[in-house]
């Protein structure tokens, strides 16, 4: 068989843009990822290693935009110009060898972040339970990308086998000989979920154009093949060329980086994501910290007096309160009526410590959140919300029974509120499927 590339002089320009676009997008030349990588801890590590497996340059904001790809870019058209003129004569297999080494590359490059995004869909932590604000929070206050991933969460069958394909394709890919069988399936999956980025105005898509822009590689190296072989119905042989890693200096390192590999990305990786999926309270998106003990549900207010003054509830009324919501974390909302919020975008989508974690506040309206802090009988309420930095509330808790409690003390501006809540005998449907499956309460498929 022929040479892959015909030294054609725009196949060596085009090779090399390619080889410098895409190492100039993935090796890490930003502070924030070495911070990451050297403050790396088991307590936090599924969101250390997946920021650091889908890390992308940012130069000119907090997350990878147009300007940062176009400004690599146009580095990797004058690097491959200069790097083409300043090279020696071409040898034969030169540019084999470099099509060669950025195959490997993508390889394992698409591997670790396939392991890992599989392995947090195999073990359904990828998108959590809804919350219990979220149960009572209607419909259409949910950003569009916040329905999607409150649909994955309702649906974790689904995370599951979404999860077991990104596995498979990652094994896959860690062999020379079935790589291209990998992108066959990576392609169309990532295809779908950059699409499902934009539809739903997501922030993650440019991870997504990156995982699919790592396949072409891969992909072009034998797609002729591919064609030859279910186009034309040709005989068609596979590629010929192979490396002689004798030759290569550094080629006792092999075996060793890809144990390595394998240790953090399978062993590690796949460890850590099932103890999280076996042990709730170390959800990746919710507090851990836990709330006050046997409060978690819905109350509705039935008393609300604001200085002395008995606010009878009013759907004009922008003031009183609603319900509220206790989860069994250190977090309660209020529902309000008549009142618009101030929404905050998410910062990323994973979040180490509990007070960064903005899963259940952002993206969301028709509800104020709160995280609070327990002092003997009393709790400190504080708003997460950067747009409502002052909103603060200091209570004295009484709890006369398990259906009421109230709340006496004061908000930032001075004002003494007493608020009376009796509990909502509430049942939720996606809890009774969980605990008795949908054939045991009466559904069919």
């Amino acid at each position: 068989m022929a040479p892959y590339f015909q030294n054609h002089a725009w196949e060596k320009y085009f090779l090399r843009v390619s080889i410098l676009f895409i190492l100039l997008l993935s090796l890490p030349l930003q502070p924030d990822f070495y911070k990451t990588l050297f403050t790396i801890s088991w307590e936090y590590f599924i969101a250390d290693i997946f920021h650091l497996v889908t890390f992308l340059p940012h130069y000119f904001g907090e997350q990878s935009g147009i300007y940062d790809w176009v400004l690599i870019f146009i580095i990797a058209l004058v690097g491959a110009a200069i790097w083409l003129k300043k090279e020696n004569p071409v040898s034969a297999d030169r540019e084999q060898l470099y099509y060669y080494y950025l195959r490997i590359f993508v390889r394992f490059k698409l591997a670790a972040i396939l392991f890992v995004a599989g392995f947090l869909k195999l073990f359904p932590i990828f998108a959590p339970e809804l919350s219990l604000s979220h149960l009572n929070t209607a419909y259409g206050y949910f950003a569009d990308w916040k329905h999607l991933l409150l649909s994955l969460s309702a649906a974790p069958a689904y995370l599951v086998f979404l999860g077991i394909v990104e596995v498979i394709a990652a094994v896959l890919l860690l062999f020379r000989k079935t790589a291209f069988l990998a992108v066959i399936f990576v392609v169309p999956f990532y295809g779908n979920a950059f699409l499902a980025d934009l539809a739903y105005q997501g922030p993650t898509y440019f991870v997504s154009t990156y995982i699919v822009l790592l396949t072409f590689p891969i992909f072009v190296y034998d797609v002729q093949r591919l064609g030859s072989l279910i186009v034309n119905f040709k005989e068609t042989l596979p590629a010929s060329w192979k490396l002689d890693w004798q030759k290569v200096s550094w080629s006792k390192w092999r075996l060793p980086l890809k144990a390595v590999f394998v240790f953090v990305f399978i062993v590690l990786t796949g460890v850590r994501s099932y103890s999280v999926y076996q042990h709730p309270n170390q959800s990746l998106h919710y507090p851990s910290e836990a709330g006050l003990p046997a409060i978690e549900g819905k109350y509705l207010v039935d008393t609300f007096v604001l200085n002395g003054d008995t606010l009878a509830f009013s759907p004009t009324d922008s003031v009183r309160w609603k319900d509220v919501v206790f989860e069994k974390w250190n977090t309660l909302s209020v529902r309000k009526v008549n009142t618009t919020f101030k929404d905050e975008p998410p910062t990323a989508f994973f979040q180490r410590e509990d007070e960064s974690r903005d899963y259940e506040y952002t993206h969301v309206g028709d509800r104020l959140y709160y995280r609070y802090d327990i002092t003997k009988d009393r709790i400190y309420l504080k708003n997460p919300n950067k747009n409502y930095q002052e909103d603060t509330y200091t209570f004295k808790v009484e709890r006369p029974d398990d259906l009421h409690v109230n709340l006496v003390g004061f908000n930032a501006q001075g004002d003494r509120l007493q608020v009376g809540l009796s509990k909502v005998d509430k049942k939720y449907l996606l809890y009774e499927v969980k605990k008795n499956g949908r054939r045991g309460l009466g559904y069919k498929l």
